[in-house]
């Protein structure tokens, strides 16, 4: 007799399904990371008196039933760090006028997640995956402690008693921002304060912090890339909130570029980014930072033609990545850090509503394509791109998807969108001047296109009566 004889309409190939004809003694891991997986993962049903091949049916008398539940619930309770909530039934059938019994255990998904087995001294952490349980990747695992119901970290309550006059810098900032003094009882209202201790979150703002969950480092290079170029400058900071804002604000306004736009009756200044998409930018990071990933930090990299702001921790709806987009309003914004956002947010310094991105793409809205910012997400970082507005190239997003192997000699700014463009592609001179919005000229010719050729970061060849180039993708990767 077999399982779809019980249940004729259960899909046997489901992935949140296992048998085992037996619940092993000698090594119960191998049943029990079954359960941890589906716990893990969106729950699953395990039968117990089925082989796991054939779907036979083994079954147990009324007794042997019995000491398998009783078995299933002790080594469950004494193994994990919570008990999953399951669901467990004695199926009958019958078989040679005798009455069998299997196991049917529905394990739900855990609300307070990860569930860890205990086996010989060792925590574990296993999901279910496409039908077979593994174990948990390190991203898993942290995406796991997010999406549960624990208290995320800036929400978890420390050993540290709240001092009004340890937050000076704050009491400033929501002062400047609000024309107000902070009081007590808001602070309370957000989990800033509780029970007169500081949350994880209030003391990241405290002007005691001097850990390395904040630590920030700036960079200036002089040319489009981190490799082809000097670093001129580089900076690190670690410290509460507030002084990070400033940190960060300083160093890109200190570096960038000042120009102007001539219109016939008037002369416009021009900053290399407006100051309000810089302000937006880097409260993004501050906020929705990944405060658990520790050993990281946020990274500000300004170019020759743009700044980009990386912040540790992938968007935080489930997504580890998201591929380039202007769009700056495509997706919801969920909060990782609610006592961080809502200390931003009664200071004025971001709405409860949504990310302040569309405040970004509007101060570059009157500007054409390649000056438009663009945001993505990879390898669990969170990555927002402003193009510099005084210079006339701008940057393009596919170059954000490309690196270089090896140093170029003699590096130009054009190397990168020029390497980019022709990634995968046959490009004619032409069309790569009218890409870059440049002149055909022969000092771009020979600058440009023969010194990558000379290095072997182009390839020249001909079709018909054209010269045409493309990538080299031995020397260009894409990450």
């Amino acid at each position: 007799m077999n399982l779809v004889d019980l249940f004729p309409n259960f899909y046997v190939e489901n992935g949140a399904f296992d048998c085992k004809a037996k619940l092993n003694r000698e090594n119960t891991l191998s049943w029990m990371k079954t359960v941890c997986g589906f716990s893990n993962a969106e729950g699953g049903t395990l039968f117990i008196g089925v082989e796991e091949e054939s779907f036979k049916l083994i079954g147990f008398d009324q007794a042997e039933a019995d000491k398998e539940k009783l078995f299933f619930y002790n080594e469950i309770r004494n193994h994990s760090s919570i008990v999953p909530s399951y669901k467990i039934e004695a199926i009958p059938y019958k078989i040679n006028d005798a009455i069998r019994f299997i196991l049917k255990i529905e394990i739900m998904e855990s609300d307070k997640k990860p569930m860890i087995i205990k086996y010989d001294g060792m925590p574990m952490i296993f999901v279910r995956r496409d039908g077979f349980t593994n174990a948990a990747t390190e991203e898993e695992i942290r995406m796991m402690i997010l999406s549960s119901n624990h208290p995320s970290f800036d929400d978890a309550i420390t050993d540290i008693d709240f001092n009004i006059d340890d937050f000076k810098k704050y009491r400033e900032f929501y002062k400047e921002r609000t024309g107000k003094d902070l009081i007590l009882k808001e602070l309370e209202s957000i989990n800033f304060v509780k029970n007169g201790k500081l949350t994880n979150g209030g003391y990241l703002f405290s002007d005691l912090y001097n850990g390395n969950k904040t630590k920030i480092v700036c960079s200036l290079y002089q040319g489009t890339t981190r490799g082809d170029n000097l670093v001129i400058s580089s900076n690190t900071y670690s410290g509460n909130l507030i002084d990070s804002y400033y940190f960060m604000n300083d160093f890109i306004k200190s570096r960038m570029n000042h120009s102007f736009i001539k219109l016939d009756d008037r002369r416009i200044d021009q900053n290399s980014y407006p100051d309000r998409a810089i302000f937006e930018a880097i409260i993004n990071a501050l906020a929705h930072r990944d405060y658990l990933l520790d050993g990281t930090q946020i990274n500000v990299d300004m170019f020759s033609n743009r700044l980009v702001i990386s912040s540790p921790g992938s968007l935080f709806e489930g997504k580890s990545n998201l591929t380039p987009t202007y769009d700056l309003s495509s997706f919801s914004s969920k909060r990782r850090n609610e006592v961080i956002c809502n200390a931003f947010i009664i200071a004025k310094a971001m709405e409860a509503k949504g990310t302040g991105f569309e405040k970004i793409a509007a101060d570059y809205s009157q500007f054409d394509k390649k000056h438009q910012p663009f945001i993505y997400s990879k390898n669990n970082t969170f990555y927002i791109t402003l193009p510099d507005l005084t210079n006339p190239n701008g940057v393009y997003m596919d170059e954000e998807s490309i690196y270089v192997v090896g140093l170029i000699e003699n590096p130009t700014r054009f190397d990168v969108s020029v390497l980019s463009f022709c990634y995968l592609n046959k490009r004619s001179i032409k069309e790569i001047t009218e890409y870059l919005n440049l002149s055909n000229s022969s000092f771009f010719r020979n600058s440009v296109i023969n010194n990558l050729v000379s290095q072997g970061f182009l390839t020249e060849f001909k079709e018909k009566n054209t010269t045409l180039y493309t990538t080299n993708i031995e020397k260009i990767k894409v990450r």
